[in-house]
C-alpha cells in the first residue's frame, strides 16, 4: 500500500513495516535479509471516496482493486518476470536496473 498501483520495486532486506506476512516470513527464515518484490496496490487515501483511516484501509485490502488499478498491477507483474529471471541467475544489480528503469 506504500506504492501507487502499478509500481514495482525490488529490494533486499528491510523491516516488516507492520506487515504481518513479512513478519511471518522473517520469523521462518530467521532473518530479514531476503529479496522482496514490492508491487504497489495503491492506498485508500488515493482512491475515490477513501480517507485513509484504519477502517478504510481494512476495507481497501479486503476488496478487489478497481479495474484501472488491477490493470496497472497486472502490467507491473508482467514487467517483473524477466528481471526476476536475472535475479535467479545471481545478476541482482542488473535485475534491479532493468526493473526500476525499464532498461
Amino acid at each position: 500500500m506504500d506504492l501507487p498501483s502499478g509500481t514495482v520495486k525490488l529490494k533486499r532486506g528491510g523491516g516488516a513495516g507492520g506487515h504481518n506476512g513479512l513478519k511471518d516470513i522473517s520469523a521462518h527464515l530467521t532473518t530479514q535479509d531476503y529479496w522482496r518484490l514490492r508491487l504497489g496496490v495503491g492506498h485508500p487515501r488515493n482512491s475515490a471516496g477513501g480517507g485513509g483511516e484504519r477502517d478504510d484501509v481494512i476495507n481497501f485490502v479486503l476488496k478487489p482493486p478497481r479495474r484501472e488499478e488491477q490493470q496497472a498491477i497486472d502490467e507491473a507483474i508482467d514487467r517483473s518476470i524477466a528481471p526476476l529471471g536475472l535475479l535467479a541467475k545471481g545478476e541482482s544489480e542488473r535485475a534491479m536496473m532493468e526493473l526500476h528503469t525499464g532498461r
